[in-house]
């Protein structure tokens, strides 16, 4: 079983380095784009670990996934949460890691007074939404032309778990 804890800024060059390699790998997957990331200064992700809740599972002391929430801004959405970030290297998929660290991170918002998480994720990734629906996310619509990289147009599904 992965060890599974919350980020902090002394994670920054191994959250960074992940992070790299997601875009690298899986470049239509995410909102940014790899110079949005391979060109920020360490501060950059330092910051980022400070001020969002960013989760990592470790596999013999390796950070394999990451993942984190990003809480709703305002009065009025404050009992909701955004899944951003996801990504597990090569060797951790398949084994159940990333379903341990996100229900870990929503037991964690759920104590923080988080009612509902909403995550969006393109929808020709089937294996993500797999893990998504056994984890109790369920899709509430679809975003087209949500992506586009290299040319290309992706639609993203719009997923929801009331926590």
């Amino acid at each position: 079983m992965a060890e599974i804890r919350r980020l902090t800024p002394k994670d920054a060059e191994i959250f960074r380095e992940i992070r790299i390699e997601g875009f690298r790998n899986h470049p239509a997957a995410f909102g940014s784009g790899l110079q949005d990331v391979e060109d920020q200064p360490l501060s950059y992700f330092e910051s980022w670990l400070d001020n969002l809740n960013a989760y990592g599972a470790f596999d013999d002391g390796a950070l394999v996934a990451v993942a984190a929430y990003a809480l709703g801004k305002g009065a009025n959405v404050r009992h909701t949460a955004n899944l951003i970030a996801v990504y597990a290297r090569p060797q951790a998929r398949g084994k159940g890691i990333m379903a341990q660290m996100i229900e870990a991170m929503c037991d964690d918002a759920r104590q923080a007074g988080i009612e509902q998480v909403t995550l969006c994720v393109t929808v020709d990734n089937q294996a993500a939404q797999k893990t998504y629906r056994k984890l109790g996310f369920e899709r509430f619509g679809t975003a087209p032309k949500a992506i586009l990289y290299d040319g290309h147009y992706y639609d993203e599904d719009l997923m929801v778990r009331f926590l």
